[in-house]
């Protein structure tokens, strides 16, 4: 019972989390990024790991542990990414996460468990990881006017550009 608590905590905290995050870039106004798809990413998977949580109330025993430790993983990757922005509000929505993880662990110890919650942990850190690459590398100049900026990358693959009326120059 205390973990179906915990799960409900932790969902209802990322939810309000995201939709800190939402108003809080919607807030900001200005001219559109360059990068238009790092807010929907970003958003969309901290959605995914709500959805990941709630999905463990409803699943087998076996796989509540692995779907537990995988939105865990991905709050905490998250969060430290976000250290600068909203990462410490995923953080504290983390830590139930991680209580759950801990708890379904518990509940059912053994290789299996221990197996599948760290590919699920992987896979998540993965998703993470490769979202980010592509949403920061993907890069729109509006029509008219001039931007620039540099990507990140985690691969070291970051580059700087300019945007000159629409036409984008990669350095």
């Amino acid at each position: 019972m205390a973990a179906r608590v915990l799960v409900a905590i932790a969902v209802v905290a990322i939810v309000a989390v995201d939709a800190l995050y939402l108003a809080i870039v919607s807030s900001q106004g200005g001219p559109p990024s360059d990068t238009p798809l790092v807010v929907p990413f970003v958003t969309s998977y901290l959605a995914l790991m709500a959805a990941l949580l709630a999905a463990s109330l409803f699943t087998p025993a076996a796989s509540r542990p692995a779907l537990r430790a995988a939105a865990s993983a991905g709050l905490v990757f998250m969060g430290v990414l976000a250290a600068f922005t909203i990462g410490l509000a995923i953080l504290v929505a983390a830590a139930p996460a991680i209580a759950t993880a801990v708890l379904a662990t518990r509940a059912r110890p053994g290789g299996t468990t221990i197996a599948s919650s760290g590919v699920a942990v992987l896979l998540a850190v993965a998703l993470l990881g490769a979202g980010f690459e592509f949403s920061w590398g993907y890069i729109v100049c509006p029509g008219s006017g001039e931007s620039g900026g540099s990507t990140a990358s985690f691969l070291g693959r970051g580059s700087s550009y300019d945007c000159n009326n629409g036409v984008l120059t990669v350095h």
